[in-house]
Order: C-alpha cells, then structure tokens, then sequence
C-alpha cells in the first residue's frame, strides 16, 4: 500500500500553523447562522410569463425553517418593479414585462432585514438563449514596445469612473481614462519606501475612493493605502506566515463596515483587516476539501458581505463574513472548460465573473456555438448559477484581470502575443 504524503506547500503551511499557533478567528454569534435563500434562483421567461419568487428562513440548530415575515421586493432595485422590467408584487410574484428590455438580464432582489445575508438575489433570463456581451472599444499598445503597459496584472476603476491598472513589472500604479487616454500615476514612484512600488499584483479601490495596492516583491509589508489623489496614507500586513502577515496577496475586497478581506495565495487563507490596517482575523487552510484552500486568487465581497473566494485550480467557494462555508461552484471541467481560474471581479447585484484559462495559460476551452471562440470571462449569478460566457476579440488574446462599473460594463485587461490593452464590454 502507498503512503500518501502531502504536497510541500500544504506539509510547510501545518509546520507554520504549529509554530505560530492558527490564525485568529471571528467571533460568531447565532445571528450569523440566521441566513435565508430565495427560489428559483435562476429563470428563463418569455414575455408576459409570470414567475412566483420565494425567501426562505434556513433552519438553525433545533429551530425549523421558516418564511420570513417581511420582505422587500425590487427589480433592478427599482421598488415593485416597473413596466420596462417587469413588475413583482409583496408577496414576490414577478410578471415579466410584454418586450424583452436591453439587457435581458433582469435582477430579482429580495431584501430581509433580519436575516444575515440581508439581500438575496435571482437571476430572469428573457428573449434569446444566453445573455451576451458585445465588445465596443479596444486600446491597446504593442507588446514589444509598450508606453506604459509592460506587464499589467490588476485593473480597478477610481471614483471618477477612471481606470486604474497595476503595472507589475514596471512598478506603477497607472491612471486612463476608459478610452485609454493617460491621466497620470499613484505613488512615489518604484522604490522600498513607504508610498513607493514594488511590482503590485493587485489595485483596488474603497467606498471613500481611497486606492489599495498589493505588492508581491520584498519583504516590506504588502499592503499600501493612498489617498484617490495618490497620496500615501499607510503601509501595513508584513510579509509572513504569522498572524496578520502575508506572503503574495492576490484578490481583495472591502465590506459595507470597509473592512478589507486580502486572499493569501501562498499562506491558503483570506486575512481580514478593518480600515486603519489592523489585523481582525483569519480563516483558511491548505486542502481540498469544502471550506479549504488550493491557491486561492480571487475575492468579491457581495453586498450582504458574503465572501467569494476563488482557487486558481478551482473551484469557487462562497463564505459568509465570518468564514463559514457556504457552497461552491465552477469546478475545473477540462477537456471542454477551463482548468485554471486566474481571477474574480463582482458587481453590485452580487454576480462574479471569472477569469478562466485553459492548460497553456491562455483562454478558457469553453467555445460558444454562435461564434466558435474561445471564452475568457465566466458569468455566476450570486447563487453559484451559471449565467453567461464570453470570449475576447483575438484567439491569442488572454485575459488578466477585469472590472465591472455600476451600469454593467466590463472592462477586460488582457495580453496577447502582438497587442496589450483593455476591451470594454457592455451587456446585451
């Protein structure tokens, strides 16, 4: 009979765990365990068609479940609904409008103050198969001889709907606009200083419109805080496997209190900090099993504070804010899907997109019917359902990291053999 023996990474990160004695853990009261769901999570309709939504009060230790006894019902936030969107009444009982609007992707939104995850959502499909995705805009530069982009990594969009994108090899935090138009940078410039940049993996901005950069090189602290103007605030989570420390921040993510949750690729956990930069609590471990890491990359937190963790092998696993497994989705599916997820973006209907890629690094092996393309961008509605693909313009074109602005447009960050640049994408 073989031993079997754990893989180096997972035998170092025990060893670790023993020395520094586990991570810090959230307090959790039986609030947190109070959570609901909402059925059918996703729908497809035709014009006029009637659908009955529900919310469901999950069953707690001895007690039943239940329904709620108030909830509030929206489409596309809009209270009640509306006639281009479709109507929903108080008791959840949606009729679909009599013309598919424009997008065709319709957010049901149910919202109970009680429970944990106050706000639910589901997805009503209408009109053709799949929501689609039309590319309307692409700049870009030369790979040989770039201006600005050598090796881009993460992009975010600033208060003022500017792009801001993390040049890892160059050591910049840049600033465009979305048509690709240079408006300057964030920092002091490449250096070990605090304030300056070493090659940043991830940019990411807050409610208030401060900018958050992760560096991946040093042994500085990795994350930096800089004002929306791009003047240093602070510096803080020191390079470490200890409590608090981290070893290559990747995906990060802020909840409505702006705490920042920082998924640790290397230390297979996701660290949790409140605003100022102190250190909260932690939670994660190197495994395969539900509820354990295998090189978590992305993180969405969605608007009730649930946390969307990715694997770079997959799958994607849903917490609440406190680190309690909650389900998981989009598994690796070779020889027809993806195999490596590099990354996940979210956007406020609590939807995630993930950045897939196939065996040779580059696009997902997914091909739409309608085109033959290869996909590159991955669509999940909050419950896990898949809800769309989409591939890049260009077969060598490989995705990077993406953003998704409030209107729904996505803007892509990719490299590619001749070209590297942003594609922007809107919803059809």
């Amino acid at each position: 009979m073989k031993k079997a023996y754990l893989p180096i990474p997972t035998f170092i990160a025990g060893i670790c765990l023993l020395a520094f004695g586990g991570p810090a853990l959230a307090t959790k009261t039986d609030a947190d365990f109070n959570r609901s769901i909402i059925k059918p999570s996703l729908v497809k309709l035709e014009p006029g068609q009637q659908q009955q939504f529900k919310v469901v009060k999950l069953a707690t230790y001895l007690m039943a479940a239940s329904a709620p006894e108030k909830v509030k019902w929206s489409v596309n936030n809009i209270s009640g609904g509306s006639k281009k969107l479709g109507l929903i009444d108080p008791n959840g009982l949606y009729t679909a409008p009599k013309k598919a609007p424009k997008p065709h992707e319709i957010h049901i939104c149910a919202e109970v103050e009680d429970s944990a995850n106050r706000y639910l959502f589901a997805t009503v499909l209408m009109g053709r198969p799949d929501p689609a995705y039309e590319l309307v805009h692409t700049w870009s530069e030369p790979v040989d001889d770039p201006n600005y982009l050598k090796n881009p990594h993460g992009i975010c969009l600033d208060k003022d709907g500017n792009l801001l994108i993390a040049e890892h090899d160059d050591s910049r935090i840049l600033r465009f606009t979305p048509e690709g138009r240079f408006l300057g940078e964030v920092g002091k410039g490449k250096g070990s200083d605090p304030g300056q940049l070493s090659r940043p993996r991830v940019v990411q901005t807050d409610a208030e419109g401060n900018i958050w950069v992760s560096d991946s090189k040093g042994d500085r602290p990795r994350i930096q805080m800089f004002t929306h103007e791009g003047e240093f605030v602070r510096i803080f989570a020191e390079k470490g496997i200890g409590p608090g420390q981290i070893h290559r921040a990747h995906g990060m993510g802020f909840d409505k209190q702006q705490r920042l949750f920082v998924t640790d690729v290397d230390n297979f956990r996701v660290n949790v900090y409140s605003h100022s930069g102190q250190f909260l609590y932690s939670w994660g471990k190197p495994g395969l099993h539900a509820g354990q890491f295998n090189a978590p990359h992305g993180l969405v937190v969605d608007p009730s504070g649930d946390v969307f963790v990715s694997g770079y092998y997959g799958p994607t696993q849903k917490f609440d804010p406190n680190g309690n497994f909650l389900f998981a989705f989009a598994h690796g599916d070779p020889p027809d899907g993806p195999v490596y997820f590099h990354t996940m973006v979210g956007d406020k209907w609590g939807n995630v997109y993930l950045m897939v890629r196939n065996k040779e690094g580059g696009q997902g092996e997914i091909q739409r019917r309608t085109t033959g393309r290869l996909i590159s961008i991955m669509k999940f509605n909050n419950n896990g359902d898949f809800v769309t693909a989409w591939s890049l313009s260009e077969p060598d074109h490989r995705e990077s990291w993406a953003v998704v602005a409030d209107d729904g447009t996505v803007y892509s960050l990719f490299e590619g053999e001749k070209r590297v640049g942003v594609q922007t994408f809107v919803p059809q």
